[in-house]
């Protein structure tokens, strides 16, 4: 199983996280000076931070103004947070053994939800691929019900080859059987 790559945005948000040690959903200027010195990051790229970030210039990056400039929603990253830090105290639950995750950056409890909702469809379709494109769309409704739009679902036996713009830590690719399953919800704006 593989983790899969974070993307730029991904990073920057697990040092947020990281930095805000806390958990005030605040990161002062020490706070990020320290963090980033301590990893030989130059002054000018911490003081860039801050004027992206701080956009009410008080020396604090607040969670929401983090979130503003990133263009995420707030809620979406408290809740990503929690499932974080589950995981971190060995307490989320894991994969089922006959998934194997070909690459997400999601927190294991969303893995785990939409795995097994994947799973729950193709049994009662009972597998066949002639109502595949039925069990994509279920798929897809589902993901846009409980995880916000816009998803696309993709499903396919073979290779593939993507390249793809998805929302922070919304991807997913995994194989259940004889299919891949794709599930990306795509950037709004």
């Amino acid at each position: 199983m593989s983790m899969g790559r974070m993307h730029d945005v991904e990073k920057m948000i697990d040092l947020f996280m990281e930095i805000d040690k806390n958990d005030d959903e605040t990161v002062d200027k020490k706070e990020l000076t320290d963090f980033y010195k301590a990893r030989g990051v130059s002054q000018e790229q911490i003081d860039d931070w801050m004027k992206k970030f701080d956009t009410n210039e008080d020396g604090k990056i607040t969670l929401t103004e983090f979130c503003r400039g990133l263009g995420i929603r707030t809620d979406e990253l408290r809740t990503e947070k929690g499932y974080r830090d589950e995981q971190r105290a060995g307490k989320a639950p894991k994969v089922a053994s006959d998934v194997e995750i070909v690459a997400s950056t999601m927190a294991d409890y969303r893995k785990v939800a939409l795995t097994e909702k994947f799973k729950e469809l193709v049994k009662q379709h009972d597998g066949k691929e002639s109502e595949m494109n039925q069990v994509a769309l279920e798929f897809k409704n589902y993901l846009d019900e409980n995880y916000g739009r816009v998803w696309q679902c993709v499903i396919l036996t073979g290779s593939y080859w993507m390249h793809f713009s998805h929302e922070p830590f919304l991807s997913i690719q995994f194989k259940y059987g004889k299919y891949i399953a794709l599930a990306w919800r795509t950037p709004q704006g």
